[in-house]
């Protein structure tokens, strides 16, 4: 175990003290916004990219934002190649079984999901899959929509913000206070890089699906990032919102 890591407890009730252990990794909150701006600036470089290649393509911002995705996987992979940095990173298994972690954080978003009907009356996709709306989606839309929400987006976003911000955030600004300015910070960076277009939609629906879901996503997975000690199943637990993102897509469809 790392020395930097004090071990998890255990036994009864613990679970409120597995989510106050405290990591201490080998960058500071400086390295942590480089990471965020670099992959927000990511997002903008793979859309320009998508227009000058796809103009024109129903799913230019899509795969625009996977490109973005990707290039953001490899800044941080680039910049974390220590055997220090890696170890920091957590991307090994922790905790529940990661099956288990996905079954469990699909029903988490089937819950907020209701939660969400509730609060805006609106059946609407996520900001991420508005192109698929209103449309026949063909296989390339597809394609792309299940590579960006099931792989690119979750593994890139979660090194970004549970693997490089979430531990320097909370070694400055303790466990708890840590944890909600990492959701919250994913939750702008959300709203600024997805902006939720809800034609017709209320403010509502738009301030909703654009932010404050996002911000209740971000808790849960900083929640499973800090309980299992693991980066791998915060980026299971985002995959699985991005899953049943799709699933409602296709029911709609």
């Amino acid at each position: 175990m790392s020395p930097n890591r004090t071990p998890p407890p255990s036994g009864r009730g613990a679970w409120i003290a597995r989510l106050s252990v405290v990591e201490t990794p080998p960058w500071g909150i400086t390295t942590a916004l480089i990471a965020i701006l670099a992959a927000f600036g990511a997002l903008v470089i793979g859309t320009l990219v998508a227009q000058a290649w796809l103009a024109g393509t129903p799913y230019v911002n899509l795969a625009g934002w996977l490109i973005g995705a990707l290039i953001a996987l490899l800044f941080v992979l680039q910049t974390r190649r220590s055997l220090d940095d890696r170890a920091a990173l957590r991307l090994g298994a922790g905790g529940p079984p990661l099956p288990f972690v996905l079954f469990v954080m699909l029903g988490v978003a089937f819950a907020f999901d209701l939660l969400s009907l509730a609060v805006t009356g609106a059946f609407v996709p996520v900001p991420e899959l508005l192109a698929l709306v209103g449309r026949a989606p063909g296989l390339v839309d597809w394609l792309i929509a299940f590579a960006f929400m099931l792989l690119a987006q979750p593994i890139a976003e979660e090194l970004v913000f549970r693997g490089v911000a979430f531990p320097a955030l909370r070694a400055a600004l303790g466990a708890w206070a840590g944890l909600i300015v990492t959701a919250m910070v994913y939750a702008g960076f959300h709203l600024l890089a997805y902006p939720p277009d809800y034609v017709g939609a209320t403010p509502t629906t738009a301030l909703w699906y654009g932010l404050a879901l996002p911000l209740l996503n971000g808790l849960v997975i900083s929640g499973a990032r800090a309980y299992t000690g693991s980066t791998r199943a915060a980026i299971v637990t985002h995959a699985a919102f991005g899953l049943f993102a799709l699933l409602k897509l296709l029911t709609m469809a």
